[in-house]
């Protein structure tokens, strides 16, 4: 998977010099990604690929992952796993703007989606777009800046007890939780 935000960006919000400690950087950028990926049930790049979905309906398939672009679509309509029914692109409606959620049966369309568990092959572009939103690559920034950090604040407690400024850390940065509430996919994750 990929980061959200680069390596230079985050030397250069940490005041690391250019090489220096680049495994520990590139480690916490690859964790905060995966983190915001979890707590929006997202992810913030597109990535080629395919997914074997269940229709619910006939007129419609759930598709769980954001959908970009579709490259084909087959059913199984024998049941048999072959997906050697292909659909054209007039049998299917993709609605709402991408990232996409749901395909639809075109109302003049040839086809219908068949009953049955994986019946559907869906190959296309994933994810919520072809590069993170800023907001996605400030919060991937905050969270690995605070993650990178966090080896100074043993057992989540900042501060100097010297100067009676001791503090605990928040669960999630506020911040961070206010950039990516827009992102998130309702219903899916709790935070």
């Amino acid at each position: 998977m990929v980061a959200y935000a680069s390596l230079d960006d985050l030397r250069m919000r940490l005041d690391i010099g250019n090489g220096e400690k680049d495994d520990i950087l590139g480690q916490v950028l690859d964790a905060a990604s995966r983190q915001i990926d979890g707590w929006t049930a997202r992810t913030f790049v597109a990535e080629s690929g395919v997914r074997i979905l269940t229709a619910e309906h006939d007129g419609e398939v759930q598709l769980g992952d954001d959908l970009l672009s579709v490259t084909s679509l087959a059913t199984d309509d024998a049941g048999d796993r072959s997906y050697s029914t292909a659909w054209d692109a007039i049998d299917y409606e993709l609605v709402e703007p991408a990232p996409y959620s749901v395909i639809y049966v075109a109302p003049f369309g040839r086809r219908m989606f068949p009953r049955g568990r994986n019946r559907v092959r869906v190959e296309g572009m994933w994810g919520y777009s072809l590069t993170p939103p800023a907001p996605i690559v400030e919060a991937t920034l905050l969270l690995a800046s605070r993650l990178y950090t966090r080896k100074d604040a043993p057992f989540g407690v900042t501060g100097s007890a010297e100067h009676g400024e001791l503090q605990t850390l928040p669960g999630m940065d506020p911040d961070v939780k206010q950039l990516i509430q827009p992102y998130r996919r309702f219903g899916m994750v709790v935070m």
